[in-house]
């Protein structure tokens, strides 16, 4: 094996690169040079094309190249491995290196191909290296070099262009060719959604179940909460910030003399915990490598194209992505350009910069083009620019726009995405959430969906008077909803749900007579499923924790600066979210208790404290260790230090991101409302009307006075098949006897009517009978054709 430049087609790509560098880097200028950064192979040839500021000071460029000659055992917690290193010369063009070399192995879904970074020498006889944010594959991390990986071969083997043919017809000509919306979602994070956590296994077990429905064999309460959607959003998979002092995946063992010397790298398989929001904009082309069961990015297209050709109904695939901010660490990786200065989350990013902007639209589009259905834009109101003749911050609606334009490709097809936008403006304002009209994007592009009210964070529905406060929005969502994102329970509120105090607010405890069952029903509600799935507008999505009575917090141990901080912040999840009989089970919180926290007793004592001193001391961790030393009677654990805590924070973190695995409580799922929840959903799927606004002679209203019960009730008709809807349901308060029809339907013949859907233990049966309704109650009725 020989790596050599190829000096005649490097010196043609440095020619095209000059020619356009000379008009420097505007914005006409800008997606050119993001369309050719990064490594691609041509055959025998690979094509590398760096952009760092720093480039232009160097006197020297290099690309350093790591050629695996064993085979990799990616899942081996540490292993070494031999690579054979070169380091050639780059051609230097201001800001840019380009080198084309010859015979350079790449990646495939078979094997790893070369990991290859830049290496830059200065005048002063420092050297620093520049890695490629742009790259395809990333198997150790962001700290690591990147793999020349051939995408193109890979993307063009897939095995679902049926599903693209078909698509073909579906495309709406009106938005230049945009896919259109699911009629419902599934929520889920690969991390927690299996036992192994990665998308290998989440493809297999789809394909378990597809097997299943094929061979008409019966699903478990877990495998029905994952059907019943004709659309999957994933949360971010994008490569997550990493904890220095936990997270170093690659590690040359040698430095090596000459090219062609064999060097062993201490390797160790990525094992970052990340809710995915914690993002560096660094990498986002790739696949987070900790999700990854063999290190190959093909396991994202393999569940595509299951979920694509899932019998009965192909499943739309979404992906949330995360281009608002970056945390801090992503200065060590970007350079300085990219940074706008620091926000609550570390940085805002630098949309004004020509090359920024079209480099994270390009990141957009190479990631995207695995095939994804649809995108969803995380906290799209943190887009902004700054505006030095106003001297204001404004929302960058013009790159939200871009982003909508950006085209995708599979299997020949080219199309827009169906956008789905998180946007909370006028936030981060005081009256955000009064002031919030989760329109703006909807008004100014007309095609995109946006999250509604009742899905935003700070939805708990296990407060009493919770849906009669809510009221207002509700009525918005049956006005003008039926471009939001709908339903209950996602990754935030149950979040969100988990960090309030219930000592301070008032509990409704009719939902369950613990915290956690309390928690439980709130966010899998089978009247609120009736509501979001059988008869509301909009398009509702479900979380599959919620739906797998699975628990659901803040995970992340990715970082030692702010660890004690945060893991501080979830203190009470202990109490909505753990019992004793949990805390007891030999498979949960192995860590705590090693650590010293044998009962659920003494953690909740010291999580509450350690709440407590991170606001009383503005965060000082120095000060927080000597008075957890101070405090009498002392606690389960002593002899605090400011390392303990860390270890503290990072043993919490561990225990409870295997606490909130689904499959780790597969055999706590109510049978019953799962069959309900399923039932719900494929009512949706086969009534699409549903997702529009309500007509004139539609209504939803509530029984007033509430005298202790909210009994909501309502009447839908479609008006191309003449089909009629009656809804009633107890949504919170005491049981109550409803007879349906003295409630101001249109019922002039009762016998005419039937259940199309009941909650579980709802006995209703005849719409003119009494109805006995307990809270989570509901019945939906249908005028017979």
């Amino acid at each position: 094996m020989n790596i050599t430049i190829n000096n005649e087609k490097t010196r043609e790509f440095s020619a095209q690169i000059t020619s356009r560098q000379i008009k420097g880097i505007n914005y006409s200028e800008a997606d050119y040079f993001a369309r050719n950064l990064g490594a691609f192979t041509f055959g025998r040839h690979s094509r590398f094309l760096v952009w760092h500021p720093l480039i232009k000071n160097a006197i020297r460029v290099t690309i350093e190249i790591f050629i695996p000659i064993s085979d990799h055992i990616y899942d081996k917690p540490d292993q070494h491995s031999s690579v054979i290193y070169y380091q050639l010369e780059a051609e230097k063009i201001e800001t840019f290196a380009a080198v084309v070399l010859n015979d350079v192995p790449a990646g495939d879904r078979t094997r790893f191909g070369a990991f290859y970074q830049f290496k830059l020498d200065f005048e002063d006889g420092t050297k620093q290296v520049i890695r490629d944010p742009m790259a395809w594959s990333l198997p150790y991390g962001i700290h690591a070099p990147a793999e020349l990986y051939d995408a193109e071969s890979v993307l063009g083997s897939r095995n679902d262009t049926a599903y693209y043919a078909g698509l073909s017809k579906t495309l709406s000509k009106k938005e230049e060719n945009r896919i259109g919306p699911s009629a419902n979602l599934l929520e889920i994070h690969t991390g927690t959604a299996t036992f192994d956590g990665t998308l290998y296994s989440l493809t297999q077990r789809y394909r378990q179940i597809a097997a299943k429905i094929r061979d008409d064999r019966e699903l478990s309460p877990d495998e029905k909460n994952m059907i019943g959607f004709d659309g999957i959003e994933l949360m971010p998979l994008n490569p997550v910030i990493e904890n220095p002092k936990e997270h170093r995946f690659w590690s040359p063992i040698q430095q090596p003399e000459e090219n062609g010397t064999e060097i062993t790298v201490h390797l160790r398989k990525p094992s970052v915990i990340n809710w995915g929001y914690d993002v560096v904009i660094f990498g986002s082309s790739a696949v987070n490598p900790s999700v990854l069961s063999t290190g190959r990015p093909h396991e994202l297209l393999d569940l595509i194209e299951t979920l694509h050709t899932f019998p009965g109904r192909p499943m739309k695939v979404i992906l949330d992505v995360v281009y608002g901010h970056a945390a801090n660490q992503a200065l060590e990786l970007l350079p300085d350009e990219f940074f706008a200065g620091q926000n609550m989350y570390g940085q805002n990013i630098d949309f004004k910069h020509p090359l920024v902007r079209a480099m994270i639209l390009e990141m957009q589009r190479r990631i995207m083009n695995w095939g994804f259905d649809g995108i969803r834009v995380d906290a799209a109101q943190d887009i902004t620019c700054y505006d030095s003749e106003q001297d204001l911050v404004l929302y960058d609606d013009e790159f939200l726009k871009q982003m909508s334009n950006v085209e995708q490709e599979a299997a020949g097809l080219n199309f827009k995405p169906w956008m789905i936008f998180e946007d909370g403006r006028p936030w981060p304002r005081d009256d955000w959430e009064l002031a919030c009209t989760y329109r703006d994007l909807i008004e100014q592009q007309k095609h995109p969906f946006q999250w509604g009210p009742m899905i935003f964070a700070y939805n708990t529905p296990y407060h009493y008077t919770y849906w009669v406060s809510k009221w207002w929005r509700i009525k918005e969502q049956f006005r003008i909803g039926e471009q939001w994102i709908t339903g209950y329970a996602n990754h935030d509120t149950m979040r969100r749900g988990t960090q309030a105090d219930p000592e301070i607010i008032n509990v409704n405890f009719l939902l369950g007579n613990s915290l956690k069952m309390v928690m439980d029903n709130a966010y899998n509600n089978p009247s609120t499923t009736l509501l979001m799935n059988a008869f509301l507008p909009g398009v509702p999505m479900d979380f599959l924790q919620a739906l797998g009575s699975a628990p659901w917090s803040f995970i992340r141990n990715t970082d030692s600066e702010y660890a004690i901080k945060i893991t501080a912040e979830e203190a009470y999840f202990a109490d909505w979210q753990i019992t004793d009989i949990e805390y007891r089970n030999s498979r949960f919180f192995k860590r705590l208790k090693d650590f010293g926290f044998q009962n659920l007793t003494d953690l909740r004592r010291f999580t509450k404290a350690l709440l407590n001193l991170v606001h009383a001391t503005a965060y000082q961790p120095e000060i927080i260790a000597d008075i957890l030393n101070r405090i009498d009677p002392p606690f389960a654990v002593t002899n605090w230090t400011v390392e303990k805590l860390n270890n503290y924070s990072k043993a919490w973190m561990d225990d409870v991101n295997d606490y909130c695995n689904v499959d780790m409580h597969t055999e706590f799922i109510d049978a019953k409302k799962a069959d309900f929840n399923l039932q719900a959903r494929n009512f949706r799927l086969n009534n699409s009307w549903l997702t529009k606004n309500f007509c004139p002679d539609d209504f939803l209203s509530y029984r007033e006075p509430v005298n202790g019960a909210v009994i909501f009730y309502g009447y839908r008709k479609n008006r191309e098949t003449g089909k009629e809807l009656i809804f009633v349901a107890n949504m919170e308060g005491q049981p109550r006897k409803i007879t349906v029809t003295e409630l101001g339907f249109p019922v002039k013949n009762p016998d005419q009517w039937d259940v199309a859907l009941s909650t579980p233990s709802a006995r209703g049966k005849k719409i003119d009978q009494p109805i006995r309704l307990s809270i989570s109650q509901g019945v939906l009725f249908e005028k017979k054709a």
